[in-house]
């Protein structure tokens, strides 16, 4: 309904809504920030929208490409900040309202999450808030309204892919780069690579006018080495937004100023809807590298430190043993009697409550350069081997064997794993998948350093751990850059085999750009 035209014949409180309703087009049109916080129930119904200082930042400096004051831009944020929501979704159909004719290539690592926001925002632009408001602007095409790629009557369209992906014959006047890695294939130096081939011989060439056209690039940063640092690193020439989610006393500035007011070292982006609950449960998932990299977009490099050592509990002598609850045994398996390569390692691994904490225990650890026959009678033997409780009296001091047997299912270990099975020995093959061992000792270093990993103290030594268990510490100390990596393995593959076994209760791990749920959702009144 035309206000100009109907303001004789409306009644008043119609013609009070359509007032209200015009204020509200012309000032979601004038200002990204009004846009996304109008169209935010039509986007993520039943979620609160929490007005902060960083989605503010965010829009300026959005609206600062749509006015070619900056043509590159890099924007570094947490998970769980609405990142992909504002940039993805809400921008790229705010800018259709004065430039219907842009043309958005958008892509992230997975695409099913680029198929996921181009579904969002074709759902916005056909919400009925939209239409009531724009819908004389332009119209969808029939023809061209389909999961990946939609388009309007001005020739402008969303075309959503994945890294890696060719692109082949597409280009764009906005690309949009939205979590180009996740958070495992990062530490893959392979995968990784690929990733930044892939973005300067095909995703950067996709500008349709590399003069006057913009590229947006949003992530939370996962390496050193990743997209955002081989833009900053080796490339240069972007406009970098970066806010930390504690805020570490570094005043930062942009072409459009200082962007983060925050003022007291630790402060938080949007305690209302991340806070420091939110933030100790993403610390304790992430570790210390991942919180340096993910949360204050700080990534140190991985060379070293990775399993830090120093997290280890020691369990005393004089207590005994705890009683176990289920036994791991994990093989990093290498047949070779060669003295010069790498050996065959087993650790064991025991799972107990203690003050009603979760842990687990090293109970055993050797490596030894074995020819095939001679591994495959010592993992029968040892799987016979039992270990007892904490002492005559308790309830659980009857001794165990191991529960389960653990071998990492390459080359060299499927032999094992299949005499093993015909043996009727419960063994399980581990598949890392494109996960390398770097990527697997992240995924591990947080229960260690939950203080959730022990090793028995010494009786000749205290203080001391046992010394059979020296080996192995010391090779975790010094990972990656130790000679051999053998016991590494064993661990990593442990740890990760336990946690998604749920033997431990960590914070669960969240979706990337997941909005928050309040506990009352409110009804969305453009449902659609």
């Amino acid at each position: 309904m035309n206000l100009a035209e109907n303001v004789n014949t409306t009644s008043p409180a119609v013609l009070r809504d359509l007032i209200r309703t015009e204020k509200e087009r012309r000032a979601a049109s004038a200002s990204l920030y009004e846009f996304v916080k109008q169209s935010w129930p039509v986007v993520e119904p039943g979620v609160r929208f929490i007005e902060s200082w960083h989605i503010e930042e965010i829009c300026e400096h959005l609206m600062a490409v749509s006015d070619s004051e900056i043509q590159k831009l890099l924007i570094n944020i947490p998970p769980r900040h609405s990142k992909s929501t504002i940039v993805s979704v809400m921008w790229p159909m705010w800018e259709w309202l004065t430039q219907p004719d842009q043309k958005f290539l958008c892509a992230s690592y997975s695409g099913n999450l680029s198929i996921r926001d181009n579904l969002k925002a074709r759902r916005l632009v056909q919400s009925p808030w939209y239409q009531e408001r724009w819908g004389h602007m332009f119209k969808l095409s029939g023809d061209q309204n389909a999961k990946q790629r939609f388009e309007n009557d001005k020739t402008g369209y969303r075309l959503a892919t994945s890294v890696g992906g060719t692109a082949t014959g597409e280009g764009g006047s906005r690309l949009i780069l939205d979590d180009p890695h996740s958070a495992q294939e990062a530490q893959s130096d392979t995968i990784r690579e690929s990733a930044l081939d892939w973005f300067d011989m095909v995703w950067s060439t996709r500008l349709n006018d590399p003069r006057n056209d913009a590229m947006v690039t949003i992530m939370q940063r996962l390496h050193d080495r990743d997209i955002s640092g081989h833009i900053l690193d080796d490339i240069g020439g972007w406009e970098h937004l970066m806010i930390p989610a504690e805020w570490d006393g570094v005043p930062r500035r942009s072409v459009l100023g200082v962007y983060d007011p925050r003022q007291v070292e630790g402060e938080l982006i949007c305690p209302e809807r991340f806070g420091e609950k939110e933030i100790t449960e993403l610390k304790q998932l992430l570790g210390t590298y991942g919180t340096a990299g993910q949360l204050q977009q700080d990534p140190t490099p991985s060379e070293g430190g990775i399993l830090r050592t120093q997290y280890f509990e020691l369990w005393p002598h004089d207590q005994g043993l705890p009683p176990f609850e289920y036994i791991l045994q994990s093989y990093d398996c290498a047949f070779t009697e060669k003295t010069t390569g790498d050996p065959t390692a087993c650790t064991v691994w025991a799972m107990f409550t203690h003050e009603g904490e979760r842990g687990v225990m090293l109970i055993d650890a050797w490596s030894e350069h074995l020819t095939y026959p001679d591994l495959r009678a010592r993992a029968i033997k040892d799987w016979n081997t039992e270990y007892g409780g904490m002492s005559k009296d308790s309830p659980y001091s009857r001794a165990r064997r191991p529960d389960r047997i653990l071998v990492e299912a390459k080359a060299s270990g499927q032999s094992l794993l299949q005499d093993l099975r015909l043996a009727k020995v419960p063994a399980v093959g581990y598949n890392p998948h494109n996960a390398d061992k770097v990527s697997r000792a992240h995924q591990a270093a947080p229960i260690l350093e939950l203080g959730m990993v022990w090793i028995p103290e010494s009786k000749k030594n205290p203080g001391h751990r046992v010394s059979w268990a020296n080996d192995f510490y010391n090779e975790l100390t010094k990972f990656p850059v130790a000679a051999h990596d053998d016991y590494v393995d064993t661990f990593t593959q442990a740890m990760i085999y336990l946690k998604n076994d749920h033997w431990f209760e960590l914070p669960q791990a969240m979706d990337i750009d997941e909005p928050i749920k309040p506990d009352k959702p409110r009804v969305n009144p453009y449902a659609v």
